[in-house]
């Protein structure tokens, strides 16, 4: 389970995943939807 923004500070604005899993099984015990955000590394 990831909190924090894996790239940013965001200042605890949103509990971030970085697994497709982690994200499903948070949304279902929350009952919320999936925002996907795509990017690249720098």
């Amino acid at each position: 389970m990831t909190t924090a923004h894996p790239h940013f500070d965001d200042r605890g604005t949103l509990h971030w995943e970085t697994t497709w899993n982690g994200a499903l099984a948070r949304a279902a015990a929350d009952d919320r939807l999936i925002f996907v955000e795509l990017g690249r590394k720098l």
